[in-house]
């Protein structure tokens, strides 16, 4: 582990810094525009960090996992009331065993890890999922034209598998099916691109059409 690794790790240490740098309407709008949480749906939240998210969701059964110990115990302490959390890696099969789930989200987690282990999560997300669920990815994403800032604090972020959207819509794309794509260049205070896909399983009716299409 490099000492970005292990100083992100503490939980402080990666709240304080996320609230730092993040703007206020990020959280916001991810959670109203994008989640979407109703009450009473089934949520996992895979690689949920300290499940400062949760916070945001309203009224729904909450399933974290993060492997790391030092999050998971920080989110038991604070939100252990309101739901559940576990101390698994993200590719753990466990997560197969789980029942049906009407969201799963992955906030911070793709650029963190290899295509294999992608693959492998996701095959476990795909069982875990309703037909009818959703799937919701947000990342760091490296894009043409984007602000040379951007792209250099992608490639110094301490997840080293930072891609484009495109990259990141293949790979989920192997075990969903990509409905909506969304590029953003301003929800921090400083330039960054992010890159956010929700998707549904393979078969699962939508209004998307073949090819997803970006917007931002």
């Amino acid at each position: 582990m490099g000492f970005r690794e292990f100083v992100m790790g503490i939980p402080w240490v990666y709240r304080s810094f996320g609230a730092g740098i993040s703007r206020p309407e990020r959280r916001d709008w991810l959670s109203r525009e994008v989640i979407q949480a109703n009450e009473g749906m089934r949520v996992l939240d895979i690689g949920c960090g300290p499940a400062d998210i949760l916070t945001r969701l309203g009224h729904v059964s909450y399933l974290g996992i993060d492997h790391n110990p030092s999050y998971i115990e920080q989110a038991r302490k604070r939100y252990g009331h309101a739901a559940r959390f576990e101390c698994w890696d993200v590719t753990d099969p466990r997560l197969t065993e789980l029942g049906d789930f009407d969201l799963v989200l992955l906030i911070g987690v793709l650029h963190h890890l290899t295509d294999e282990e992608i693959t492998v999560m996701l095959s476990h997300a795909a069982q875990a999922l309703k037909p009818e669920g959703r799937i919701i990815t947000f990342d760091c994403a490296i894009e043409p034209r984007q602000h040379p800032v951007a792209r250099m604090l992608a490639n110094l972020d301490r997840g080293r598998y930072a891609r484009s959207t495109d990259g990141y819509a293949a790979l989920v794309a192997q075990h969903f099916t990509p409905v909506d794509v969304i590029i953003r260049h301003d929800l921090l205070k400083l330039p960054y691109t992010h890159a956010i896909i929700t998707a549904t399983p393979r078969g699962a009716r939508s209004q998307a059409q073949d090819m997803p299409g970006k917007h931002g």
